[in-house]
């Protein structure tokens, strides 16, 4: 019986001992844990963080994209309205030269007055003479004020620098309207005048190379972010025009139903091959040389139009273009407004 007690005492020992080894272990697998858990929660705020900055970056580049091209933009109309001025100028010097003519040729007229006092036969000839002289330059003076061009050419100017100015005018309420500078947060949105606001600031991407075709119905207003949404347009219209090296036709068009808006952008461009399809909205994937892209477009795109509660769609045929399909759930109480 001592025996069978020894046994059994040393049996627990052993247990004893296997158990304090078996939890040394666990503690210390918890501690890597730990230590492991703590370190990926380290990494994970960095790669955020990085990620952050990158998606700030690219904004910013887009931000820069979009000032450039309002640049651009803003340029064309300047340069003609300074030119219309600086010619309607001298058109004024022009027109001035022209009313000294015909003063000259009534000062002029003026000296028959003065040989009537001390007129004799031959001082009447010449009076006559004179008369008739100073007829025909009063005459020819009249009809060169009277025929000159001078005033409609410089009406017609001033006519298009007003156009010019109406244009800048037009330019600065579409980008503020793009960029929602004097508001923030949620609002109701006319997708249309977002789409519009869009086209004019790529404009200098499309011009003289693709033509828009619009196809813009009478559509309810969204609730959103408008900044955010614009960027969405803006983006897509970008990518579209990239697609297209040389010409080709980009058609925006907008729809309703089911208590939804789409806003479709079909482009006649290189279109997306297969294998690149499944990627296209993944964060940082490009298929861009170095330096000319971050990958972070179209994945913003669908970040945005994901948290409006929308969905985005793209169908594709290689070598003949590619169509984006942005669905919007609509303000439940808009109506529908035509632009």
């Amino acid at each position: 019986m001592a025996a069978i007690s020894w046994i059994v005492t040393l049996l627990l020992l052993v247990a004893i001992v296997v158990l304090g080894i078996s939890l040394w272990r666990l503690r210390a697998d918890n501690a890597r844990l730990s230590s492991a858990h703590s370190q990926t929660e380290t990494e994970l705020k960095q790669l955020q963080s990085s990620q952050a900055q990158v998606i700030h970056t690219t904004k910013l580049a887009s931000l820069g994209q979009m000032v450039a091209g309002v640049a651009h933009e803003l340029n064309t109309p300047l340069g003609f309205v300074k030119s219309n001025v600086e010619v309607v100028g001298d058109l004024l010097d022009d027109y001035r030269k022209l009313v000294k003519a015909y003063d000259a040729a009534v000062q002029y007229c003026q000296q028959p007055v003065d040989l009537m006092f001390g007129a004799d036969k031959s001082s009447l000839d010449k009076l006559v003479k004179h008369v008739e002289e100073s007829r025909r330059k009063l005459f020819d003076a009249r009809n060169a004020v009277e025929k000159s061009p001078l005033l409609t050419e410089a009406k017609e100017l001033l006519g298009d620098a007003r156009d010019g100015i109406v244009q800048l005018s037009a330019l600065v309420q579409n980008l503020k309207g793009f960029a929602r500078v004097d508001r923030d947060g949620i609002d109701a949105m006319d997708v249309n005048e977002g789409v519009e606001s869009a086209l004019m600031i790529a404009a200098h991407q499309l011009r003289d190379r693709i033509k828009v075709v619009r196809k813009l119905e009478a559509v309810p207003k969204v609730r959103g972010m408008p900044s955010q949404l614009n960027q969405v347009f803006l983006n897509l219209i970008t990518n579209a025009a990239q697609a297209m090296e040389d010409e080709g036709t980009l058609t925006v068009a907008t729809r309703a139903g089911n208590n939804q808006v789409e806003i479709v952008f079909s482009d006649t461009g290189c279109g997306i091959p297969d294998d690149v399809l499944p990627k296209i909205f993944d964060p940082f994937f490009t298929t861009k040389a170095p330096g000319e892209g971050t990958g972070l477009g179209l994945s913003i795109v669908h970040k945005i139009v994901k948290s409006h509660g929308g969905s985005i769609k793209v169908r594709t045929t290689p070598n003949r273009g590619s169509e984006f399909t942005v669905v919007l759930p609509v303000e439940s109480s808009a109506r529908p407004t035509l632009h």
